[in-house]
């Protein structure tokens, strides 16, 4: 049938795995440790990726009704959040599970021996949003570099072509995820952990090299833009409005978490398949960094973007004030007897009795 490639090593697997590692058995954990861990991580994945999406809720509601978030750059913003929160949804609901809970590796080891096509939209949906991510970080850089380098050219072009942009780059990642929606995907056990990979129906196709000419191409984009964004921020920093500068500098941030997270990949490349087979216990600390660098990199955005920016900030958090019934205080006062009873309309409209 072929052979098995996981999506994230880049060399091929030609030799038989021992049948000693292929089990859901723990050998370096216990199940308890392990479902700790996975509950640490949604302790603080759930609070972040919550304000994630009040953050693109608020800008989406404000986008028509505030000048500041018609911005070309909140489009892409929150497109790339969009995208950032689906990669962390599909982690977090299954690629993460298979690995610390345990259970499930049980259930998915009895349910799928064999490759299979029933897992095939997740295995092709994960890695396209992983892909949609790396190109709408990048338009996000690439807007910024062009305000503050060409700023006459940027309000032109973005005005007129973001929507295009943003259509192009949701289509790049098909051509670097079409073969696995016709993969089967397999489903195999590392000493307690579970993995999902495909077997390899169009030879001369790899999901890995794919990965790591994007990343490396994105990498290298993002590092230069970068260094003259914050050059020419510097250097106009009197002429650059206070918001222009701010999201600037909240992307140079941002999109450093990207370069950071880039090179923890590349380090990870630098093992071979094999060894990190031989070398569980390596493999899977290993694995572990790259799951912290990976949750910086797609959930540090709006942190980011709130804290360097007060004014964003206040917009976010504001809270309406209700709407005055009446703009004058009206004071009525009648006099019966010895009650004295005095009505105040305000924007309250409360009514007080005195004696």
């Amino acid at each position: 049938m072929g052979h098995y490639y996981p999506p994230d090593n880049l060399e091929e697997m030609e030799e038989e795995i021992d049948p000693s590692i292929r089990t859901c058995t723990y050998q370096f954990h216990t199940v308890s440790t392990q479902i700790i861990m996975y509950i640490l991580q949604l302790g603080y994945a759930l609070p972040i990726s919550i304000l994630y999406l009040f953050v693109i809720l608020k800008i989406l509601k404000a986008h028509k009704t505030e000048h500041m978030f018609s911005d070309a750059f909140f489009k892409i913003y929150v497109l790339d959040g969009v995208v950032s929160l689906i990669v962390v949804v599909l982690d977090y609901g299954l690629t993460r599970p298979l690995i610390y809970v345990n259970p499930l590796c049980r259930v998915f080891w009895t349910w799928f021996p064999q490759p299979t096509y029933i897992l095939t939209p997740y295995l092709a949906s994960f890695n396209y949003f992983q892909f949609a991510k790396i190109f709408s970080i990048s338009l996000l850089s690439a807007n910024r570099f062009t305000c503050v380098a060409y700023p006459i050219w940027h309000k032109i072009f973005w005005k007129k072509h973001t929507n295009h942009v943003i259509i192009v780059s949701m289509i790049c990642p098909v051509f670097f995820t079409w073969h696995l929606a016709i993969s089967p995907t397999r489903f195999d056990p590392y000493v307690g952990e579970g993995i999902l990979g495909y077997v390899k129906v169009v030879p001369f196709v790899r999901t890995t090299f794919f990965k790591l000419i994007v990343s490396l191409t994105a990498f290298l984009f993002i590092l230069l833009t970068n260094i003259k964004t914050y050059r020419l921020t510097k250097k106009f920093k009197n002429k650059l409005k206070t918001l222009e500068r701010s999201l600037t500098l909240s992307t140079v941030v941002i999109s450093a978490v990207f370069v950071v997270y880039i090179i923890i990949q590349a380090i990870l490349l630098i093992f071979s398949t094999s060894f990190l087979i031989e070398n569980l216990a390596f493999g899977s600390t290993l694995k572990k960094i790259e799951f912290c660098c990976n949750d910086f990199y797609l959930m540090s955005s709006p942190i980011v973007l709130l804290i360097m920016n007060k004014r964003l900030r206040s917009s976010v958090f504001r809270v309406s004030p209700e709407a005055p019934q009446n703009s004058e205080n009206t004071r009525v006062s009648s006099r019966v007897g010895d009650t004295v009873k005095i009505v105040v309309k305000s924007p309250s409209a409360k009514t007080l009795t005195m004696w």
